[in-house]
């Protein structure tokens, strides 16, 4: 059973002759994790419109800074997807896909995105009658990223050194580049069903975007989640996808990267031991590495990461989505 909640929606026409605002109910369910591996709980925003010819929804764990917009096009009529539609957030397309029957796109939220109105627009002649495009309007928050101050850290000294010799420079523009080249992979969406926690046991010891800050000078913000764990213990992909990069890096240690398609990244870092090769197709709960404490780490854990279409967002926000 879930508890109901309600939000707003807004949304309002493009066409020349009208200028008005409408607010809708929305609902906010409750939903247990469906892998009885885990009995923790996420809780899923649902925005809903229903027009003449489609329904829309929009799913997120918060609509806030750092959190990723799940969004789904219904058709209420037979041929409404014959034709090619475009769908605009935050003035950047959003990669869509057909899924079981409908359209779905996934939204990044940025995490320093100021706080406020989202405008989404969706373009169609045959989604709205007598119109080409509509514009809908939701409120994105602002997240409470912590703040660490310390005084020290201790860190291997190859990483807190203020210049490196020229092997060990050519070897980080190395990384860097291998980066960039997986990160500009671009495949339709692989997945097949909901998305799971790349650990068993699930106990955190860093949360996303912390910022450590030593010594009065600020720090780079955490762009991911660190998952505890003992060396050797076994890393799972948390869904289906292509591995676009496996090898060693400088500050990641032995590092990997999933494609899953639609701009959706994840990628697992400081492994003791990679277990997959770039060009290698994984399922949901393959065991892709063993937990380590290579590259830049203090101790044995997994750092996991997420990209979607070029931006960092919180891990969690994406497992949220266990029942797509």
């Amino acid at each position: 059973m879930g508890y109901l909640f309600l939000r707003t929606f807004k949304f309002f026409s493009t066409a020349p002759s009208f200028k008005f605002n409408f607010h809708f109910l929305s609902v906010l369910i409750l939903l247990s994790l469906s892998n009885p591996l885990f009995s923790m709980e996420e809780e899923l925003s649902i925005i809903q419109k229903t027009e003449q010819n489609f329904e829309l929804r929009l799913y997120a764990r918060n609509f806030a800074q750092g959190e990723i917009i799940q969004i789904r096009i219904k058709p209420l009529k037979e041929g409404i997807f014959s034709e090619k539609f475009k769908l605009v957030a935050d003035g950047k397309i959003v990669s869509l896909s057909p899924w079981k029957g409908e359209m779905i796109g996934f939204i990044p939220i940025h995490p320093e995105r100021k706080p406020g109105s989202m405008i989404i627009e969706l373009h169609s002649r045959k989604l709205y009658v007598n119109r080409k495009m509509k514009k809908y309007e939701i409120d994105i928050g602002a997240t409470d990223f912590l703040v660490i101050k310390k005084q020290s850290i201790k860190l291997d000294k190859k990483f807190t050194q203020k210049k490196y010799d020229s092997k060990t420079l050519k070897f980080i523009e190395d990384c860097t580049k291998a980066k960039t080249i997986a990160f500009a992979s671009s495949t339709p969406l692989q997945i097949k069903s909901g998305f799971q926690y790349p650990v068993s046991v699930v106990s955190f010891s860093s949360p996303f975007y912390v910022r450590r800050d030593y010594n009065e000078k600020k720090g780079r913000p955490h762009g991911g989640v660190d998952f505890r764990g003992k060396a050797g213990t076994p890393i799972f992909a948390v869904n289906d996808g292509k591995v676009v990069l496996a090898r060693e890096m400088y500050f990641e240690g032995n590092f990997t990267i999933i494609d899953h398609g639609n701009k959706i990244f994840s990628f697992y870092m400081h492994q003791s031991k990679l277990l997959v090769k770039p060009g290698q197709k994984v399922k949901k709960g393959q065991k892709i590495g063993l937990i380590g404490s290579t590259g830049m780490s203090t101790g044995p854990h997994l750092h996991l990461g997420v990209k979607v279409a070029d931006t960092l967002v919180h891990p969690l926000a994406l497992l949220a989505f266990k029942d797509i």
